[in-house]
């Protein structure tokens, strides 16, 4: 067994995440990120000196930090899966993440947060007030954010996202999804209009095969962190209470809850989303107590005696 320092096996580990089982670009820069913590905190020592504690005293700057419980638990996911891989390749005799379990995440914390109708008619609101500006920034958001809650995509496939990937005529968009998935998806009459106007303003401004739908102020592709520190200014604008989530998560979390409650079938909502596993999207039926209540008042004996 081959002593290497865990700064040498994180680039490999990366390598086979990518190469090997395919995982998107987004998937390894957080991997990526977690195991910078990591080494962060472990410093240049050899993975196979790694035990236990050492692990806990990482988890623990985690809690005093006040990550949530599902964003801890994904980062021991990620180091049960990179301990894993020494194990496999002959690094490790022993997986020091095997005793290590995942914060136990209560219903009511696992269920989606969303935004009621009442917030996205004010947000829309808003982003009418912004008819006619020429301002690129502004122009951006407003037709991200009518995106993000008609499409229910994913930010990194808003972010993806070039022109010819906007079917106007047809209403749809054509993102690619997690494993580099392809899926389309169909929009309202409005967001493709505010789409279309959009679309005009940047071919003005660029002819090249595949342009980016939304860029930044380096006439680069517009980034996540962008997207979301723009979102905080809107909920500044906004006057919405610091409690409130405005996340790019939560519009699509708010699409897919708003139809789930206005009926829409569960595994038709799964295609939308991009979800592989149906037990993921199963959640949004969680979130909607008024559809449950009304199929047990029309199927429940008791209910129907009463």
């Amino acid at each position: 067994m081959k002593n290497m320092l865990l700064s040498e096996i994180i680039p490999d580990f990366l390598i086979a995440k990518e190469v090997e089982e395919g995982c998107s670009q987004n998937t390894i820069k957080a991997y990526n990120y977690d195991l910078q913590i990591l080494l962060k905190h472990l410093s240049q020592i050899d993975v196979d000196k790694i035990q236990i504690f050492h692990i806990r005293k990482v988890l623990k700057y985690f809690y005093e930090k006040q990550y949530s419980k599902r964003a801890i638990a994904r980062k021991i996911a990620c180091y049960k899966s990179f301990f894993q891989f020494c194990v496999d390749n002959e690094l490790l005799l022993k997986n020091p993440m095997r005793a290590i379990k995942s914060p136990k995440i209560s219903q009511q914390e696992a269920l989606p947060k969303y935004l009621s109708l009442e917030d996205i008619q004010t947000i829309f609101g808003m982003l009418d007030k912004w008819k006619g500006t020429t301002n690129h920034k502004y122009c951006r958001l407003k037709v991200i954010i009518r995106l993000m809650y008609a499409s229910l995509a994913r930010i990194s496939e808003i972010c993806n996202l070039n022109i010819q990937d906007i079917d106007i005529s047809n209403r749809s968009i054509k993102v690619t999804g997690k494993g580099n998935k392809e899926r389309y998806i169909p929009i309202d009459f409005t967001t493709a209009k505010y789409l279309a106007e959009f679309i005009n303003f940047r071919q003005m401004e660029s002819s090249e095969e595949y342009t980016p739908l939304f860029i930044n102020s380096r006439n680069k592709r517009i980034s996540p962190r962008t997207i979301q520190r723009d979102l905080q200014e809107l909920k500044e604008h906004l006057g919405f209470p610091k409690e409130k989530k405005f996340t790019p998560h939560i519009f699509r979390h708010s699409g897919a809850t708003h139809l789930r409650q206005n009926g829409m079938d569960i595994s038709e909502l799964q295609d939308l989303l991009g979800h592989a596993n149906p037990n993921t999207t199963r959640i949004y039926a969680k979130n909607d107590i008024s559809r449950l209540k009304k199929s047990y008042d029309e199927y429940h004996p008791l209910a129907l005696n009463s």
